[in-house]
């Protein structure tokens, strides 16, 4: 409970960067992680991993030498992931989707395998939202994959502007309900 209420607050103080007032729920997790090549991915970046939903998820399938980067805004956010998740495989770092590339480097890794978002998208201009697409897609490895979650469907169009396969999933059983998008860098 002490956690919802954590959530709850920042979306009342930051709703435009918080994103989500709850928890994501088990079957978004389940649809996300799913989707992760857990066994080739030596690298996963999370975007807004708030208190670590997917976090826990991604730690709990990576391999035993994968790095697992999160990249958080909120510093309420950082500090209870660092807090929380004792594990030395995750880095938590207090900056934005647009210096993925940047704080990637300081940490002597080349690129991501794979990228999971739950960014409020909706919230961004149409600029934010073309910059950090770029960003991500920059940082992805040539075969690397962008998940993420929306609670609406207005993202498309841009997603396959940006990548050569985009798939989308409904899930229902979220509150609110939302959409899983996959896309890859380069279709196999």
């Amino acid at each position: 409970m002490k956690d919802s209420l954590m959530m709850l607050a920042n979306f009342l103080k930051n709703p435009k960067q918080t994103g989500s007032i709850a928890q994501s729920s088990k079957f978004l997790t389940r649809e996300i992680v799913k989707n992760v090549d857990f066994k080739s991915s030596k690298c996963i970046v999370e975007l807004g991993p708030g208190i670590g939903t997917f976090t826990k998820a991604i730690l709990e399938k990576s391999r035993p030498d994968a790095k697992v980067v999160c990249f958080e805004l909120n510093k309420t956010f950082c500090s209870y992931l660092n807090r929380n998740f004792n594990d030395k495989r995750l880095m938590v770092v207090n900056a934005g989707a647009d210096k993925i590339k940047d704080n990637l480097k300081k940490f002597n890794i080349k690129e991501a395998d794979c990228i999971i978002s739950g960014l409020p998208f909706r919230n961004f201009s149409d600029k934010d939202k073309k910059k950090i697409l770029k960003e991500i897609k920059d940082s992805l490895s040539y075969k690397g994959r962008f998940i993420l979650f929306q609670y609406t469907n207005n993202l498309s169009k841009m997603l396959k502007w940006h990548f050569t396969r985009v798939s989308r999933k409904f899930v229902p059983l979220n509150m609110p309900p939302a959409f899983v998008y996959v896309c890859e860098k380069q279709s196999k």
